[in-house]
């Protein structure tokens, strides 16, 4: 279970690990092109990320991972659909190139 909640106010940074969940407040100031979460982890997830110095880091890194692998999947989806598009059209045309070599052409 993975919540994400946006805190674009708070000032200060909060690490609360409970019996089931390990919660991670990130509240501290940061530059314009980042944003801070308060994100809620299955208690063994939060206790390997609390083992690693850079939490945040571990985090975009692993998310970049995820985006990168779904977008790959849905590029190969789109693809497999044009080429079986591609495949059909491919058909048809031979099909309309059939008749008019039965033709002597």
């Amino acid at each position: 279970m993975l919540c994400i909640f946006v805190d674009m106010h708070a000032k200060s940074y909060v690490l609360t690990l409970c019996t089931n969940m390990c919660t991670i407040m990130c509240m501290k100031k940061h530059t314009s092109n980042t944003m801070r979460f308060n994100i809620t982890l299955p208690a063994d997830l939060g206790r390997q990320v609390k083992a690693r110095r850079n939490h945040s880091g571990l985090i975009a890194e692993s998310l970049r991972e995820k985006f990168a692998k779904e977008d790959s999947q849905k590029l190969a989806t789109i693809l497999a659909q044009a080429y079986a598009r591609a495949a059909e059209e491919d058909k048809e045309l031979c099909a309309d190139w059939d008749a008019t070599t039965g033709d002597g052409l």
